[in-house]
């Protein structure tokens, strides 16, 4: 079968069901963005189905609303409470009769029921949601997530989901994806690009009734974010407003700021560097993340310091300790960085944030954290941040990120996030983030109203925020107020906050711009903050309410419609359960390239793809992922021992399990410093490496190699060339004095031995460099 056939699945007895495609459009309004998902079902199988359908929303997105087209039909249900949804669901199951349930997931995914979809019938859902965009250091970001990215789980319920909820991609399904959005207003004259897609962009009138079009130039698919960026914007200040949802004849206002703050000697860093090498970051991925973390080292300067590491089901540590920025660890780290590979297995985030955090710090540290952010779950990852002292920051990167987890990570922390697209340059995003590094925070936030303009309510402020980040606030008022909002703060420093400045001003002219999902919005904000408040219950209790009287799907209540059918056409039987799984994000874990387009697949390269050339065996034994030869393929000659050539006597070799000799931790592994001496005794001086990377192969740590080249051979050996600073080397560590200081009073049994080397008297200096290089072991 040709991979240019349509997407299914197969059931139990081998038949399909479809997902047939899905079409979005979207208007921009100020920072308000309306977006309309319509998704195509069909069954075309002989018996009534339940189908379920787990799906991404942006973060920060309101659910607003769900049209169903049943079979011919349209039909409206109702946001009710969550318990009362799926007994209510269950119930029309059990009685014959169609039901829609969409819940809300603890990840901040969507669930969609489809229960008793009848044989040869179709459905079309409309989603309506609503999300609030972030000004990210002065442009805006609209990420569209269109698929869930396998996440790595630390036990059998880390996600919160449902067993009937967990459903792995497809590597062979196909789900179209259209696109067209509308821009409006002064955004309409900000330039706009797309590092995910290739798009058509068409402008339209002038002034305040400016429009541009935008849409997919090409076939799109459900298998990545679809990423829209406009920058160069004329204002850092939107307000807009909308008549109320619930209560007749008031209104609600968002105000957005971007505040910008004149120039100012950057700062002084101290970072902890921390990299995802788990399996899902494998290929486009792992990729951009070291041209991320090559542009990161690049941004160091100055006195700032940083330490290394890297994690997957493990932490690998380069560094113990922050290392303070030289020549010599700028290029230590920018070879760590090209080495990089995502070989580490399962993503264990909360222990490397843990242990990463935990690391030693002389000063006010930060924590840099590059990941795909592919967890079942957040909530242990953020209680192992909160209280550490440490912001975390979050460079996101991959065509499926899970941008809900990082964002919850980096606010808890008052962090922030920025994210890049599989081919997207990553230096612009690494700017943003040292920019928010290096920049003192904004501090005492107040929100001013015009001055005839009281709220009834108000959104809380953030206590505090950085330089060209996104302050947004809404507000409800008895009319729409005139005037201007302003957001004042001050300026943290060392000595204190320093005195009141104003950040940035919105217009507010009294219009109502946008219609009701604006006051629906402000709802969801406000039940957000309500969940977090003390009185647990009475605040849950309070969230269903208002939640009910905005039609909002939460964490409290569910959609639920049903479909109550004649009686001849009700099934007979309870419906058969299909996962409907979504595609696999393109280049997920190194499965292939984001650049390689869908449509280049041909009916030979899927013939290819869909039987293995090569099967690999299972081995007991750790031989690594090689190749199993057949056992036909072997030859098997009568009295083959007759024919070996006789055995060389065994090298005499230096015993690794003695911790004295050869040490192996987190942070270091290979000889010590009497492990080297006494290999070198047994080995004839023919055999002594004589380059950097023979030093490697023979088993020094990339530590020590890196001290003799970047340290050591400039201050002992200056203007040496390689071959004659790794042969002084060894003969320096081959020397009388050295085997004879080292056999009387041995260095502790770590890495941290090379630090305490007896130096001879001319190398002092090298004996301090020795010293500080080493601390961290």
């Amino acid at each position: 079968m040709s991979l240019h056939d349509h997407a299914c699945l197969e059931s139990v007895d081998g038949q399909a069901v479809t997902l047939l495609g899905a079409r979005l459009t979207g208007e921009l309004r100020g920072l308000l963005f309306e977006a309309r998902v319509e998704q195509r079902f069909a069954n075309p199988v002989d018996e009534h189905l339940e189908v379920v359908y787990r799906f991404p929303l942006p973060w920060g997105a309101v659910l607003l609303g769900v049209e169903v087209e049943l079979g011919g039909k349209r039909l409206t249900g109702a946001v009710v409470a969550r318990a009362q949804a799926e007994a209510d669901y269950e119930e029309a199951l059990s009685e014959g009769d169609a039901a829609i349930m969409l819940e809300k997931n603890h990840d901040d995914s969507y669930c969609l029921n489809l229960g008793n979809l009848a044989p040869r019938e179709s459905c079309t859902i409309t989603l309506r949601y609503a999300q609030v965009l972030q000004f990210e250091q002065g442009a805006l970001r609209l990420l569209i997530p269109t698929t869930i990215a396998p996440r790595y789980e630390g036990g059998p319920h880390d996600s919160g989901l449902a067993a009937h909820q967990r459903m792995m991609p497809s590597v062979t399904a196909q789900h179209a994806l259209e696109l067209e959005l509308t821009v409006h207003g002064s955004l309409a004259q900000a330039r706009v690009a797309s590092p995910s897609h290739p798009i058509s962009v068409a402008p339209a009138g002038q002034g305040g009734d400016a429009t541009l079009h935008v849409a997919l130039a090409r076939q799109g698919w459900l298998d990545r974010d679809f990423v829209l960026v406009l920058d160069q914007l004329a204002q850092a200040g939107v307000a807009v407003a909308g008549p109320d949802f619930a209560q007749s004849g008031r209104a609600a206002v968002l105000a957005s700021f971007c505040p910008r703050l004149a120039d100012r000697a950057p700062r002084d860093v101290a970072v902890k560097l921390l990299v995802d090498c788990s399996g899902s970051m494998g290929g486009d991925s792992i990729d951009a993340a070291r041209r991320a973390l090559q542009a990161i080292v690049l941004q160091l300067r100055g006195d700032d310091r940083f330490c290394l590491s890297r994690f997957g089901s493990r932490v690998e540590y380069r560094t113990r300790a922050l290392w303070k920025l030289t020549d010599a660890t700028r290029i230590a780290a920018q070879r760590w960085v090209g080495a990089l590979e995502a070989d580490l297995g399962g993503t264990e985030m909360q222990q490397a944030l843990a242990s990463t955090l935990a690391l030693a710090h002389d000063r006010r540290s930060d924590l840099l954290l590059v990941t795909d952010g592919q967890v079942g779950s957040i909530d242990a990852v953020i209680q192992a941040a909160q209280g550490s002292g440490h912001r975390v920051f979050v460079v996101g990167i991959g065509a499926s990120v899970a941008q809900e987890h990082l964002r919850r990570l980096a606010q808890a922390t008052g962090g922030a996030c920025d994210f890049v697209a599989p081919g997207e340059a990553v230096e612009p995003a690494v700017l943003r983030m040292f920019a928010r590094l290096r920049s003192p925070r904004l501090v005492d936030v107040r929100l001013q109203w015009p001055s005839a303009a009281a709220p009834d309510w108000q959104t809380a402020l953030p206590p505090a925020l950085f330089d060209g980040d996104a302050v947004n606030v809404f507000a409800g008022f008895a009319e729409v107020p005139q005037g201007e909002a302003s957001l004042w703060g001050r300026i943290e420093d060392a000595g204190g906050a320093g005195p009141e400045l104003e950040l940035g001003r919105a217009m507010l002219d009294g219009r109502t711009d946008a219609p009701g999902a604006l006051s629906r919005m402000a709802a969801a904000a406000r039940i957000a903050e309500t969940a977090g408040s003390d009185a647990a219950a009475d605040a849950a209790s309070a969230g269903v309410r208002l939640a009910v009287d905005y039609q909002l799907v939460t964490d409290g209540t569910n959609f639920l419609l049903v479909h109550e059918r004649a009686a001849a056409q009700r099934a007979t039987q309870m419906p058969v359960l299909h996962q409907e799984r979504p595609m696999l994000a393109a280049g997920w874990g190194g499965a292939g390239s984001v650049r390689f387009s869908r449509l280049d697949f041909t009916a030979q390269a899927g013939a290819a793809l869909s039987v293995p050339s090569v099967w690999r065996a299972s081995r007991s034994s750790a031989a690594g992922d090689d190749i199993a030869i057949p056992a036909f393929l072997t030859a098997h000659v009568q009295g083959a021992a007759a024919f070996e050539p006789p055995r060389r006597p065994a090298k005499p070799r230096v015993d690794r399990n003695d911790p004295r000799l050869w040490t192996r931790n987190d942070f270091y592994t290979g000889w010590t410093p009497l492990g080297l001496t006494e290999w070198l005794r047994i080995n004839p001086e023919s055999a002594w490496p004589a380059t950097y990377a023979g030093l490697r192969q023979m088993g020094l740590g990339l530590d020590v190699v890196e001290w003799v080249e970047l340290v050591l051979a400039p201050q002992a050996w200056p203007g040496a060339a390689e071959q004659d600073v790794v042969r002084h080397f060894l003969a320096w560590m081959n020397g009388v004095e050295m085997r004879t200081a080292l056999s009387a009073n041995p260095p502790g049994g770590n890495g941290g031995a090379w630090g305490r080397l007896p130096m001879p008297a001319g190398m002092a200096a090298a004996d301090i460099a020795a010293a500080e290089w080493f601390a961290d072991l």
